[in-house]
């Protein structure tokens, strides 16, 4: 498969039109699994990284020129949602999986693949380095939020045939919808710069 191939599928199973359903496909999982304390605490997760990657798109988008030296216009928010999504989706069923290889396997497979869309925003031509690194830096904060959570709820544990089951129904669905785009980038950028205009700020 040639590079290019590569770096495309990668990018795509970043964008919100996947990212978005896949995270509700996990917190819909858990809670048919009994386990709702995991799936608020999932949704909050993701959410956090989400909203602030919004917030950085509004600030550096008008006012990014200001800090030429950064050479930052957008974060990443392909690469946000992609490790906050499968990095936290990963802790989260670590914390589920008593085999320490296990989980040890979910987080480095997570980690990859975070990286890998990260790695493809940039070759893509897409993000510059310094806005792939300050994305990434955000979507952090999901799965060290969830790997802070403690151990599940008592009682709230998958069986073990239910959490493989409950891994492979978001992950198929992440690759069902690879390829689907969610156009917003433009409308955060006229936000943007409408709302820093009102403000009269980073003119």
């Amino acid at each position: 498969m040639p590079i290019a191939q590569i770096l495309t599928f990668l990018t795509e199973l970043g964008d919100q039109a996947v990212i978005l359903p896949f995270a509700a496909t996990v917190a819909i999982a858990l809670a048919a699994a009994g386990a709702r304390r995991e799936a608020l605490l999932w949704c909050v997760a993701i959410f956090i990284p989400l909203f602030a990657t919004l917030v950085a798109k509004i600030i550096f988008v008008p006012c990014g020129h200001l800090l030429p030296g950064l050479g930052t216009r957008s974060p990443s928010g392909h690469a946000a949602a992609a490790i906050a999504a499968y990095g936290g989706f990963a802790v989260l069923w670590a914390k589920f999986a008593d085999d320490r290889r296990l989980q040890a396997l979910f987080i480095s497979t997570a980690l990859l693949a975070g990286i890998g869309v990260a790695m493809s925003r940039v070759y893509l031509g897409a993000h510059s380095v310094p806005e792939v690194l300050i994305g990434s830096a955000i979507g952090l904060s999901a799965p060290a939020l969830l790997w802070r959570m403690g151990s599940p709820a008592t009682g709230a544990a998958p069986r073990p045939r239910l959490v493989f089951l409950l891994l492979l129904l978001p992950l198929a669905l992440a690759f069902l919808l690879r390829g689907k785009t969610l156009s917003v980038e433009g409308h955060i950028a006229a936000f943007a710069i409408r709302l820093m205009s009102a403000l009269g700020v980073c003119g």
